[in-house]
């Protein structure tokens, strides 16, 4: 599971295709994967973030209010808070890798 995780950050972090509140949103599964070993809803899983990491609170709430809305109104999200999110979680994410022997 932790190598599809990994993958999956990998991919998410260049941006190509994907909107970025899906982006940090499966930023949030991932983290909340690594920290609990159970996978989550992607609202679930952002409020776990935004209630545990009050830096990132405010992009995972913008994430979260732009996925509500119709896939065709995504709303942008600051792009260097982004890619900083999604920095954290591919450490976050690696760490429990390597903890793992995985």
């Amino acid at each position: 599971m932790l190598a599809a995780i990994r993958a999956s950050v990998r991919e998410h972090s260049d941006g190509e295709g994907h909107l970025a509140d899906n982006r940090v949103l499966n930023g949030c599964r991932a983290v909340v994967f690594c920290r609990t070993g159970r996978w989550m809803a992607k609202r679930r899983a952002a409020r776990e973030v935004a209630l545990a990491e009050e830096d990132f609170r405010p992009l995972v709430e913008a994430a979260v209010h732009s996925f509500e809305r119709p896939r065709s109104s995504a709303v942008p999200l600051p792009a260097a808070e982004v890619r900083t999110f999604l920095t954290w979680v591919r450490e976050r994410v690696d760490q429990t890798a390597r903890e793992s022997g995985a």
